[in-house]
């Protein structure tokens, strides 16, 4: 089928990028990646994009945005394209990006601690043998 007659809008690259708020590296690393539908050409050889671009466009970066990475993206995309993904399956991606994002607030959560306690342990006047030491180490005693 020739471009002309899928009788719906094309697009050339810049045009479906600045529609996508993205720059046309990332669209061209998109369309390496299989993360988008190859794109048709025109006769003089430029990349003809449609309406469907778009909205894969935009459930990448609404992907993107909730954490996921690309290799997880072109997955269920992949999935997707061949009606191998269902609403459960998408839940359950979810479910365990929410888990992996609370591991990590909790991991940080934690190193937060760590850094707190070691400020207050540096402003106290009486500080303890491991400080000490620490501070010895670093050349910056007391």
């Amino acid at each position: 089928m020739h471009w002309r007659d899928i009788g719906m809008p094309v697009y050339l690259r810049g045009q479906i990028a600045k529609m996508a708020n993205i720059n046309m590296e990332t669209l061209r690393y998109y369309e390496e990646l299989g993360l988008i539908t190859s794109p048709q050409r025109s006769e003089s050889g430029y990349r003809i994009y449609s309406d469907d671009v778009i909205a894969q466009l935009t459930f990448i970066q609404n992907a993107k945005s909730c954490g996921f990475t690309l290799r997880e993206i072109k997955k269920a995309l992949t999935k997707a394209s061949s009606g191998q993904i269902t609403i459960g399956d998408f839940i359950h991606a979810i479910e365990q990006k929410t888990s992996k994002i609370q591991a990590e607030i909790a991991k940080r959560e934690k190193t937060l601690s760590i850094l707190e306690k070691l400020k207050q342990d540096l402003q106290i006047e009486d500080k303890q043998p491991e400080v000490q030491m620490t501070l010895r180490a670093l050349h910056m005693e007391s």
